[in-house]
């Protein structure tokens, strides 16, 4: 599960590379919110900064100013890509994790 806090830098940490196919793969979020599904998903692309990428792929995102989420409960699924490649969605790609995720904080509420 990832916890991310509105408005503050946040650490991801997840184990991708034992699933992807690709050496050196772009990683691509897709984030759905659980309250409305109907609301377009965000994507963002992940830069790994892990020194142990095969042990685990370690991300960080910063609420606000990367992606803007409101606030409660989302999947997300995460797709790789070829390296030098930009994705703006997950069409043609090849999904590798999926799970849950929570937004905590001030803000946005989830009845907006």
């Amino acid at each position: 599960m990832i916890y991310i806090e509105k408005g503050q830098s946040n650490n991801i940490c997840l184990t991708l590379t034992e699933s992807t196919s690709i050496t050196d793969p772009v990683f691509l979020f897709k984030f759905v919110w659980e309250t409305a599904e109907s609301v377009d998903p965000i994507y963002w692309i992940g830069t790994d900064t892990s020194a142990y990428t095969y042990r685990y792929n370690f991300f960080t995102l910063t609420e606000g100013t990367d992606v803007t989420f409101r606030i409660g409960q989302y999947r997300y699924e995460v797709y790789e890509s070829e390296t030098g490649s930009t994705p703006t969605d997950e069409t043609g790609l090849t999904r590798i994790e999926e799970g849950r995720m929570i937004v905590n904080g001030t803000g946005t509420t989830i009845y907006d």
